[in-house]
C-alpha cells in the first residue's frame, strides 16, 4: 500500500484551496503564488535525523528491511513523502519533523490539512468553553483553534462551509441517562465518542456542573485518541533536529 503525505507553508495572510495546491504544487510541481519558499536542505537533514535506523540510499530515498520504504520529492515550495508499506507510527514522524518548519500535513487520502480546527459547542456545552479550549490546547497544541457557541442548527449550517477539521460537543439530557457526546470530522473521516451518567446524579447544580465537565473532558480525550489513531498526524516532537 502506498500513501503520499504533503507539506507546504502559506505566506502571511494567504489561505488557498488545499486540494488545488496539492495538485498544482505537489503533483504537477508548479510554483504556486502564495506559498513560501522552504529550506529544503535543512528539511532533508532533519528527516535523516528522524530516521536514524533506516538505510539512506540517498537524500531522497530510504528503506528498512521490516518497515517499508519512502521517497521524498521536493520543489522550492513543497515537500512530498511517498510511503510504501510503512507503519503508521513511522509516517507520523513526517508531520512532527515538518512542524519545526511551519509546514502542516496535508493528507490527500483523507482530503484534509492538519493546520486549523473549529470547535463548536452546542447549547449547554457552551458553558464549558474555557475547559474545552484548555483540553484541546493540551492534546493538540499545534492546531490553530477557533470556538463557536450556538444551536445545533447553527452548527449544521457552519459545518457545510468548513474545509478545516471541526469538532462539536453536545449534552443530551434524558429522563434516566444524560450523554455528553464529542464528534470530530477530519476530511472524509470522523470519530464520535459519547460519555454518560445517570440523570439523577445531576439534581444538585454544583455537583452537576462538575460531573458534566468531567464527562466532557473524558469524551474529548477519547475522540482525540481516535483522531490520532486514524490519521498520519503526529504530535510527538521527540526528535533531536
Amino acid at each position: 500500500m502506498s500513501v503520499d503525505l504533503n507539506f507546504w507553508k502559506y505566506q502571511d495572510g494567504i489561505y488557498l484551496d488545499h486540494a488545488s495546491v496539492y495538485q498544482k504544487a505537489c503533483c504537477d510541481n508548479h510554483i504556486v503564488e502564495g506559498l513560501s519558499p522552504l529550506p529544503i536542505e535543512e528539511i532533508l537533514s532533519a528527516t535523516a535525523k528522524a530516521f536514524p535506523e533506516w538505510t539512506c540510499l540517498d537524500s531522497f530515498h530510504y528503506e528498512h528491511n521490516e518497515q517499508g520504504s519512502f521517497q521524498i520529492s521536493t520543489t522550492p515550495q513543497t515537500v512530498r513523502f511517498d510511503c510504501y508499506a510503512m507503519k503508521q507510527a513511522n509516517m507520523k514522524r513526517f508531520s512532527s519533523v515538518l512542524s519545526a518548519f511551519g509546514c502542516p500535513l496535508y493528507d490527500p487520502q483523507q482530503g484534509v490539512r492538519f493546520d486549523k480546527m473549529v470547535i463548536f459547542l452546542v447549547d449547554e456545552a457552551g458553558s464549558y468553553q474555557a475547559q474545552t479550549e484548555q483540553e484541546f490546547s493540551r492534546l493538540l497544541p499545534r492546531l490553530e483553534m477557533t470556538t463557536h457557541v450556538g444551536t445545533w442548527e447553527e452548527y449544521v449550517t457552519l459545518s457545510k462551509t468548513l474545509q478545516h477539521i471541526h469538532y462539536n460537543a453536545i449534552i443530551h439530557r434524558a429522563k434516566t441517562l444524560t450523554k455528553v457526546a464529542s464528534f470530530m470530522r477530519f476530511g472524509n473521516a470522523w470519530a464520535n465518542r459519547p460519555c454518560q451518567c445517570k440523570t439523577a446524579l445531576l439534581s444538585d447544580q454544583e455537583q452537576a456542573s462538575a460531573l458534566l465537565e468531567e464527562l466532557l473532558i473524558k469524551s474529548i480525550q477519547r475522540v482525540v485518541a481516535d483522531f490520532l489513531e486514524r490519521t498520519y498526524y503526529g504530535e510527538e516532537d521527540g526528535y533531536d533536529l
